[in-house]
């Protein structure tokens, strides 16, 4: 994607591009988790509980949540690069 520009308005509001709304799977309401890379400012979308329902599966033998505490964090992405939208 091409540089796309935003300005900060007097209340350190920021407006999405279109064009970027159009790549990402974004809501209104949806919070955003900004980090700060070197010069860069980078903002990532926040998945909702919802979102991450089913990631786990109930039932069965116990998980390796019980001997690893992040597994279930380790499932959350697994699930998202699996259901997230592809690039071309």
């Amino acid at each position: 994607m091409a540089s796309i520009t935003s300005t900060i308005t007097s209340k350190w509001q920021v407006t999405i591009p279109e064009e970027v709304r159009k790549d990402l799977p974004l809501r209104v309401g949806q919070r955003i988790a900004w980090e700060v890379e070197g010069e860069k400012l980078v903002g990532r979308r926040v998945r909702s509980i919802t979102e991450l329902a089913g990631c786990l599966k109930a039932g069965g033998p116990p998980s390796d949540a019980d001997s690893d505490p992040g597994a279930f964090s380790k499932a959350a992405v697994a699930r998202d690069e699996r259901l997230a939208p592809r690039k071309p």
